[in-house]
């Protein structure tokens, strides 16, 4: 009955034994990495927040979205004067092609270079001293975008038509412009709405 009993209790400090060395080699996680947690895949690519900025470039998805260089050559080539009836010669055709193709890389270069210092707004502005005479139809002079919408509608990144030169202004501060009642601030999106754009082939002579 002795032998019986003592191999019990040996048994149980075993168990205990072993117990014990499984639970010194566990660490809490709050212990290991100060209560933060740290993706195996590296940092979120979604900030958290009221917005959730999602930093991921909009070149691929506007480039679907506007027209290819070989269309437009092609759609410029068959007329002869802009909206406003100005006569369009071979110089003016080739300038408004080049200036397309370069405020469409300016334009997505301003929204990758804002995302690496985390900008959340832009503003709809012009690159010139005045208002795009086709874009001031359809917005306002403050007008501004949130990042995120800009991810769920690249259409909002300019240009818009041919010869348009309305650009995005990246806003450099601290408060929410949602919540500013600085005069002629205003939101692009109406209540979650996407606005109206342009047809891309309006066209203005340089």
């Amino acid at each position: 009955m002795a032998p019986a009993i003592l191999g019990l209790i040996l048994l149980v400090v075993l168990i205990l034994v072993a117990i014990s060395l499984i639970s010194l080699k566990r660490t809490p996680a709050s212990e290991e990495g100060g209560g933060e947690c740290v993706s195996a895949q590296g940092p979120i690519i979604h900030n958290s927040g009221i917005y959730s900025i999602v930093r991921e470039s909009p070149r691929e998805d506007l480039l679907r979205l506007r027209p290819r260089e070989t269309e437009i050559r092609k759609y410029i080539s068959s007329i002869n004067e802009d909206i406003y009836g100005h006569i369009l010669s071979i110089p003016d055709k080739e300038s408004i092609v080049r200036k397309w193709v370069s405020s469409i890389e300016e334009n997505i270069s301003a929204v990758e270079k804002g995302d690496s210092g985390n900008t959340e707004f832009y503003f709809i502005e012009s690159s010139t001293d005045k208002q795009c005479p086709v874009c001031e139809t359809y917005f306002k002079k403050g007008q501004f975008v949130m990042r995120q919408e800009i991810y769920k509608n690249p259409a909002v990144i300019p240009p818009f038509h041919l010869g348009c030169t309305t650009k995005l202004v990246p806003y450099i501060g601290r408060e929410n412009l949602r919540e500013t009642t600085t005069i002629r601030m205003s939101p692009l999106f109406n209540q979650g709405n996407a606005p109206t754009l342009p047809d891309w082939k309006k066209t203005l002579a340089p």
